[in-house]
């Protein structure tokens, strides 16, 4: 599990091999996509092209490429393995007085034989330096069919077949080995560790083996060009995880504050309105309180002098009535109209009425006479004045007494 995490975090999980070949002297190119998945390597694309810029269109710059130079700059020698020749000796016996500060080499085992494949390095550069203009991650390199050393032992044919070579071997140790041309290449299938690989393909695959496998290009002189590359990739990508990683953690952070506190503000706003409103009641409740105290403060005030001025009134009114008249009901403060819901009451303030019966008119008259004697009558008016039979009458008359 660590180590998928590993290759993941440097490498990824899909990778490209590009090809670049000579078919009558005209450049080609040959791309593969592969895909591991569990595990596992599966070509998801294989498909050539006769122009780099066509690469824009068909790759991922954010996904590593390695590419494989097998065009007529890059020159191969074979050498029997029994030569025991290791690196620069190799080279130097293959290409006799090559200056190697001008050119790049590499040493592969193809079965019992082994390949010494050089080319200049600015023939080399130049793809590299176009790849990298057109922002492709190049995270490795290599010469000729030197690659397939990865994959020859999966394959069990006496020849293979690329875009553009025929490889021989012999059935047994002794056998001569070489490799050829072809003017036209045919389809070729072949089987490796299960995976069903095209022979178009078969070198851009062997490849991409290559950079997963950290064979850094075998015997070279261009190793440390390839970690370079490698480290540098690497360091990129684990940046550019970190970043995405961190932007999404961002994200999720202020999003989740943003709802959390999206919700406490709906919360605290509703309670802030809840507030309010109570504090709004309270403070009408303060205020009807407050007039309601006020009222029972001036009633009882009044109450208090209306029921001595009343008690007064009441007395004096009583002490005046003669003998001959009776009363029957006297209303002080009448209502001026019957009490009706949620209407005010209405009073005649400063009244009495006084209703009753008389037997004696001339006693009634010095009676109301009387009346309008007191200092704090206003005015004595009859309402009403009605004979009943020739000895008895009824009378209702309104008084108005001083305010306060």
């Amino acid at each position: 599990m660590l180590k998928l995490l590993k290759t993941y975090f440097t490498k990824g999980n899909t990778f490209y091999g590009l090809k670049v070949y000579q078919v009558e002297n005209i450049t080609k190119f040959h791309l593969v996509e592969v895909v591991k998945k569990k595990g596992e390597l599966t070509i998801t694309n294989s498909q050539g092209f006769d122009t780099l810029q066509e690469l824009s269109k068909l790759c991922k710059t954010s996904i590593p490429i390695y590419l494989i130079c097998n065009t007529s700059d890059v020159i191969t020698k074979q050498l029997d393995s029994g030569f025991n020749l290791k690196k620069l000796a190799a080279v130097e016996y293959s290409f006799p007085g090559l200056e190697l500060e001008n050119f790049y080499y590499q040493i592969s085992e193809l079965k019992n034989q082994l390949l010494v494949s050089i080319a200049k390095k600015k023939s080399v550069d130049a793809h590299l330096h176009q790849l990298k203009k057109m922002d492709f991650n190049v995270v490795g390199f290599s010469l000729g069919l030197t690659s397939l050393s990865t994959i020859l032992n999966y394959i069990d044919s006496e020849t293979i077949y690329t875009n553009s070579k025929r490889i021989t071997f012999g059935s047994n140790v002794n056998a001569k080995f070489s490799i050829s041309k072809i003017e036209e290449s045919s389809n070729v299938t072949y089987t490796v560790n299960g995976l069903q690989i095209e022979n178009s393909a078969l070198v851009a695959f062997s490849g991409v083996l290559d950079f997963l496998s950290n064979r850094i290009s075998h015997d070279s002189n261009f190793n440390t060009y390839i970690q370079k590359l490698q480290n540098e990739f690497k360091r990129n990508r684990i940046f550019k995880i970190i970043w995405k990683s961190y932007l999404v953690v961002l994200l999720f952070v202020l999003l989740s504050n943003f709802l959390f506190f999206n919700f406490y503000f709906n919360q605290v706003d509703s309670l802030t309105e809840s507030l309010t409103f109570e504090n709004e009641n309270k403070k009408n409740l303060v205020t009807i309180k407050n007039r309601v105290s006020k009222k029972e403060r001036r009633v009882d005030a009044v109450l208090s002098v209306s029921n001595s001025r009343t008690s007064y009134f009441l007395d004096k009114l009583g002490s005046s009535i003669p003998k001959s008249i009776l009363l029957d009901e006297i209303q002080y403060q009448p209502l001026t109209k019957p009490v009706q819901p949620e209407k005010p009451i209405e009073l005649q303030e400063n009244i009495i009425i006084v209703m009753g019966n008389c037997i004696d008119s001339e006693d009634f008259s010095s009676w109301i006479a009387g009346l309008e004697i007191f200092e704090w009558v206003q005015s004595v008016e009859t309402l009403d004045y009605d004979y009943k039979n020739q000895n008895s009458s009824t009378f209702k008359i309104k008084i108005s007494v001083a305010a306060l």
